[in-house]
């Protein structure tokens, strides 16, 4: 049996869900979550991943372009570490250009701008993004240990 996996890009207003399976290259949207109260959310996002059996959280984590935390990489962390508190295992991922990505796609899906510019696609989007790359990683194979010296003997 599969892990299921829930990957989550944490906005100020809404949190963009997605849904996949450990050892599957594909995630799926599963909508949004209203932001209310950091309570009322951590309670959301225990109660979805009660719902679909998953107990690890990928967090989109913002950084800045270089590399660097910003203010809200300090808000998502501090969301993320309410999860733990909520007894749900979370690894971070790199979001840089999730929402970029995920609006290009939307344009280039056909869909008419009036349901592109839908309130949470975009986030949606961006969390299905995050979790196919963590996905991704989970699936490549690790290279061999090996026995040889860290460094040359010579």
């Amino acid at each position: 049996m599969s892990e299921v996996v829930l990957a989550l890009d944490v906005g100020e207003r809404r949190i963009g869900v997605a849904r996949g399976e450990v050892g599957s290259p594909f995630a799926f949207g599963r909508g949004v979550i209203a932001r209310r109260s950091l309570r009322a959310d951590v309670a959301a996002v225990r109660a979805l991943a009660d719902a679909e059996g998953a107990a690890r959280v990928v967090v989109g984590l913002p950084r800045r372009l270089r590399g660097g935390d910003s203010a809200q990489t300090s808000r998502v962390r501090a969301f993320a570490a309410q999860l733990q508190a909520a007894g749900l295992e979370v690894v971070f991922e790199d979001e840089r250009f999730t929402s970029r990505i995920a609006t290009q796609s939307l344009v280039k899906s056909g869909l008419k701008r009036g349901q592109r510019q839908e309130k949470g696609r975009v986030d949606e989007g961006a969390a299905v993004l995050i979790l196919e790359t963590y996905l991704a990683k989970a699936r490549a194979p690790r290279a061999p240990a090996s026995d040889a010296p860290d460094h040359d003997p010579s």
